[in-house]
């Protein structure tokens, strides 16, 4: 199990009472140790599967965790009882056991998150810039990663957030209901408040082990330092070079905290890059060493024969868009629409090493993808492009999943007011209206649901309508009760009338299609069985996670998607002031280093060949701006890059072509 790990790996693996802090650089090989040193624990006798947790922050990462495991440990089905998953699924399952079974914990869903938040603004007139919905989600969001209530920001003087956060609190209690953010802050108060459950899972969970580590807030730090107290069993694998999530909450100085709560802690450097060329290696360091941390890793890689990074100076994004493309066909060895030039590449490197599969185009905002996807689509060259969200992110996913999740609970009001008039049967917002009333006055949904198709006094059709709707509710609860989730799904679609609805869409097929590939990892158990655990791992996904790396094709994706992966050949874009870093000079440092980790993060994304571009203009916010260079290139070591120029554009007046005489 040791053999083919370094010195620093085998000691941080080797390493078993006590808390550990393991600072592991960009390919240093973080997850090899994570797994190996569960597998040694639980290999030597030193702990039970069951009485081992391991954290992370992405649903992929998990399930990478789980897989490398089956292959490590002499008995693959140890894996099952080990609690792996991400802070908010563990948080979740944790709650789940602990909660009374009549007691409700439906996750509210992101598009139902922003329509109460819309509702909000909309009564209490606020409106700008600051008050758009996904703003105040954010702020809300940040403030339950910091365990702050509604009152605890009145007192911070942002009494109209506090408002509007304790008016949304409130509707989500009213409906019993919890965020995403509620998974983690619900399960630290009710250890707080409740010694006898926190004992439980303290003696439960006796080694304790987080994957990216400099991504924790607040409230996750809290939620370890409750779980670890007695036994203090807790090891942390991260690098403070890799924090790039300030904005969702993420606090670089917990690391230092952490240092301060465990006195005692072992700290071992990963510092071996297995993944880049020295070359990418050296370039990265020398910009990430204009930021100011005392906790961070020396990488060196044994991989010397690396060529120089590309840099090329271009006049807009049209014509950066065909010098990544240029660049492409180049190393493929193919011909180009675009001029193709020589360049003076002393390391010179082999054409028709690459495949399509080889290439990312990173940037920095999704905007600028666009004139990136019409060049590669001019060259014929395929590609895969990650967006702003999740695939099954749309408006009949989350429908068909409301009426599955009404079906297997008919007092969910949330659900009902999803499907109510979806598709449209004439339930207009009289009949809403009315079912509101009568749910206020303490009637159950699905009561009121069958008292409207009997009521003689509503209109016909309102009755006729209603009496369907309840009809397609029996009709999938035999569903769920007999088919497996995948199923269940298929089914569904196309009995609740959503398949004809959304037919004109192709969005909506594949939003199924993502659904029915996920709702297959959890077998073929009846979906009354499965439902809870498919939502809550729908809620775990990120956009970064749908990549595909069997697909023959150039991905495109911003920089933050690209964590946790790696290509031969890394293109990144838009290397200009204002869009990377994506602030103003003038504003905090700390916002420009994390600007700067974010460039390191994506510069140590390449295992080969890194290439960049800059231009002179680019539109940018509304406009046409002149740009300058990012004060990231120059934080380059000179002898790491070579600047690349455009041939100058040879453009001839057509010929006006005459009109043959037919005669």
């Amino acid at each position: 199990m040791l053999e083919h790990l370094n010195e620093a790996q085998r000691l941080a693996v080797e390493h078993t009472e006590g808390p550990l802090l393991i600072l592991a650089g960009a390919g240093t090989g973080k997850t090899r140790v994570l797994t190996h040193r569960v597998a040694y624990l639980i290999e030597n006798k030193l702990v039970e599967p069951r009485q081992v947790m391991a954290v992370t922050f992405a649903r992929k990462a998990a399930f990478e965790l789980t897989t490398r495991l089956e292959a490590l440990l002499s008995q693959p089905s140890w894996v099952r009882e080990i609690r792996i998953g991400t802070f908010h699924s563990v948080s979740g399952s944790l709650l789940r056991e602990s909660t009374d079974a009549a007691a409700k914990l439906e996750l509210l869903s992101e598009a139902d998150q922003m329509n109460r938040i819309k509702e909000i603004l909309k009564q209490h007139s606020l409106s700008g810039p600051e008050w758009q919905p996904l703003e105040v989600i954010r702020k809300i969001s940040l403030a339950k990663g910091r365990l702050l209530s509604p009152d605890d920001l009145a007192i911070d003087n942002v009494r109209k957030l506090a408002t509007v956060y304790r008016l949304y609190q409130y509707t989500l209690e009213k409906d019993h209901l919890l965020d995403f953010d509620d998974l983690i802050s619900r399960l630290v108060f009710r250890w707080e408040a409740e010694p006898a459950l926190l004992s439980r899972h303290q003696k439960l969970f006796r080694f304790i082990l987080v994957d990216e580590f400099q991504d924790v807030n607040e409230a996750q730090y809290r939620w370890l330092h409750l779980l670890t107290a007695p036994h203090r069993n807790l090891c942390v694998v991260g690098d403070t070079d890799q924090s790039i999530y300030g904005f969702r909450g993420s606090n670089i100085t917990i690391f230092q905290r952490f240092q301060e709560d465990f006195p005692e802690a072992q700290l071992i450097k990963l510092e071996q890059n297995f993944r880049s060329s020295q070359r990418i290696v050296e370039a990265a360091a020398g910009v990430i060493s204009h930021n100011a941390n005392p906790l961070t890793c020396k990488l060196w890689s044994e991989d010397t024969s690396g060529p120089l990074l590309r840099l090329g100076r271009l006049v807009d994004e049209r014509q950066e868009a065909h010098f990544v493309v240029g660049e492409i066909e180049r190393l493929l060895g193919g011909s180009s629409h675009y001029q193709i030039y020589q360049s003076k590449d002393t390391d010179s490197l082999e054409e028709n090493q690459y495949g399509f599969g080889d290439f990312a185009i990173l940037y920095r905002t999704h905007a600028q993808s666009r004139p990136l996807v019409e060049a590669l689509s001019a060259a014929g060259i395929p590609f895969q492009l990650l967006g702003e969200k999740a695939p099954f992110a749309t408006q009949a996913a989350d429908s068909l999943l409301s009426y599955l999740c009404y079906a297997l609970d008919t007092s969910s009001m949330n659900d009902l007011q999803v499907i109510f008039n979806l598709p449209p049967r004439g339930l207009g917002e009289k009949a809403r209206q009315w079912l509101n009333e009568e749910i206020g006055k303490g009637l159950d949904p699905w009561e009121a649901l069958r008292l409207a198709s009997r009521n003689l006094d509503l209109p016909v059709n309102y009755q006729a309508a209603t009496d369907m709707l309840k009809r397609t509710i029996i009709s999938l609860q035999n569903l769920i009760r007999n088919l497996s989730l995948s199923e269940a799904l298929e089914r569904a679609w196309e009995e609740t009338g959503l398949q004809h609805h959304f037919q004109s869409g192709t969005s909506a097929e594949e939003s199924l299609r993502w659904l029915r590939l996920l709702a297959a990892l959890h077998g073929g158990k009846p979906a009354t069985e499965t439902i809870p655990a498919f939502l809550d791992d729908l809620s775990q996904w990120r956009t970064g996670d749908f990549f595909d790396p069997r697909a023959d094709a150039v991905s495109l994706m911003t920089l933050h998607a690209a964590k946790g992966l790696e290509f031969p050949v890394v293109f990144i874009c838009g290397l200009e002031q204002d869009l990377l870093p994506l602030i103003h000079t003038n504003q905090e440092i700390e916002a420009l280093q994390e600007e700067r980790r974010l460039f390191y993060v994506a510069m140590t994304r390449a295992r080969h060949l890194l290439v960049l571009s800059t231009t002179s203009r680019r539109f940018l916010y509304g406009e046409r701006r002149t740009c300058k260079v990012s004060p990231f290139i120059k934080e380059i070591p000179s002898h790491c890059l070579e600047e690349i120029s455009m041939p100058a554009s040879n453009k001839k007046k057509p010929v006006k072509e005459k009109q043959l005489s037919l005669f």
